[in-house]
């Protein structure tokens, strides 16, 4: 099953929980720090706005590879055109299989013609 937040947001729930926790420690280094409290909501901002760039390109990943739109990936249409080609192929080995044969028997039927007209020609000994 695949993981909803990764549908939704373009980041595992791994993923989600790390960037929120380099968030957090980079929000507390600052305020243990003693450094400017302004900074506070910018890391917040800044952290959105990362996993929002995040969320476009996965959800641009999921459009190329034809997942949203329904359309047919490139790769996939070459698959199937090469699994066509393959059976296309054999069934022409096949026929050719069965025309071998066909040949084979004629031949055996020409050389047993033959020999019977051979000895007729021959008469009897």
């Amino acid at each position: 099953m695949a993981d909803p937040l990764k549908r939704w947001l373009g980041v595992d729930t791994f993923g989600l929980i790390v960037h929120i926790g380099v968030t957090i420690s980079v929000m507390a280094f600052v305020g243990v720090s003693r450094g400017p409290e302004e900074f506070l909501p910018l890391i917040m901002g800044g952290s959105l706005l990362l996993l929002a760039v995040r969320r476009n390109r996965a959800l641009r990943r999921r459009v190329l590879d034809g997942e949203i739109t329904g359309e047919v990936p490139p790769a996939a249409v070459r698959i199937a055109d090469l699994e066509q080609r393959v059976a296309e192929l054999e069934a022409v080995q096949e026929r050719i299989f069965e025309l071998e044969e066909r040949l084979d028997f004629s031949e055996r039927l020409l050389a047993q013609g033959q020999a019977a007209e051979s000895r007729v020609l021959e008469g009897p000994r």
